[in-house]
């Protein structure tokens, strides 16, 4: 960042935007205290920008009995319009929703953005579980069956780049080494479809498909998921073959969405 793009940053709206980034990424209410230390600040000041935020109405007191604070509802009201103006989620959410429902299990969406893939998207079943891909979450490009199928049609140069690491693990199943990440791009790109075997959660496995535009553009990728359990290698092939032809489907409706894929992050025009 340079010296005059610094000079015109308010330190202190860039320090209650981090203690807002703070309280809605927590799984659970955060406590004041907790919000001091992650902002490195006093609790005066943690509570300054809580007091803040809540009047503005991004944050409110958690209602759980033992304090904390959790994202308040004029988070959505900002989101929303803008997921509305997504092309890709309009065109995917009615073939989503059907496939969601046929087979009771849950549905993502998401697009690539850098080096990571971001969740715009989820429908569900009557009975489906809950689990970490929801709307708003990341995921890096190496870690699940969404991102996996995006990171398999990066560029040879941009894909060698990222396998170089380092690379995170979220369970013992995350694939981190170079050879394998090789060995499971062209098997995606090969067959058609990513697999995720508990490399996100201990006992779920997704498949996933990539999503391209009439050019070959990769657009984003949507995938299924279920208990592991639920799941034989036979389920597993037929959710892949599924998913590719739904996958295609959205691809034809968003045929004129363009999008280029980089590590910084991706753009996306809808024309």
């Amino acid at each position: 960042m340079s010296e005059t793009a610094k000079g015109n940053i308010l330190s202190s709206a860039t320090r209650v935007l981090s203690g807002l980034e703070i309280i809605c990424r927590a799984d659970s209410p955060v406590s004041l205290a907790q919000l001091a230390t992650e902002l490195d600040c006093s609790q005066v000041s943690a509570y300054r920008i809580a007091q803040t935020l809540i009047a503005t109405g991004y944050v409110h007191a958690a209602g759980n009995g033992k304090g904390g604070y959790e994202p308040g509802w004029r988070i959505v009201e900002l989101a929303s319009p803008m997921l509305a103006r997504n092309q890709l989620r309009s065109f995917a959410q009615p073939i989503l929703r059907e496939l969601a429902v046929r087979y009771d299990e849950s549905i993502t969406l998401a697009i690539p953005d850098g080096s990571s893939v971001l969740f715009v998207d989820r429908v569900s079943g009557p009975r489906t579980i809950e689990f970490f891909c929801d709307v708003g979450r990341r995921l890096p490009l190496h870690i699940g069956a969404a991102s996996r199928a995006v990171l398999a049609h990066y560029p040879d140069e941009l894909f060698e780049q990222y396998v170089a690491g380092p690379l995170s693990r979220m369970t013992q199943e995350t694939n981190v080494t170079e050879a394998r990440l090789r060995q499971d791009r062209d098997a995606i790109l090969e067959r058609g479809y990513a697999v995720s075997r508990e490399d996100v959660e201990v006992g779920i496995t997704g498949v996933a498909a990539v999503i391209k535009n009439r050019s070959g553009d990769v657009l984003g990728a949507a995938a299924i998921a279920n208990i592991s359990a639920r799941w034989d290698q036979t389920e597993i092939e037929t959710r892949g073959a599924v998913m590719v032809e739904a996958c295609a489907q959205i691809g034809e409706r968003a045929a004129l969405v363009t999008q280029r894929l980089t590590l910084d992050g991706a753009s996306t025009d809808d024309n």
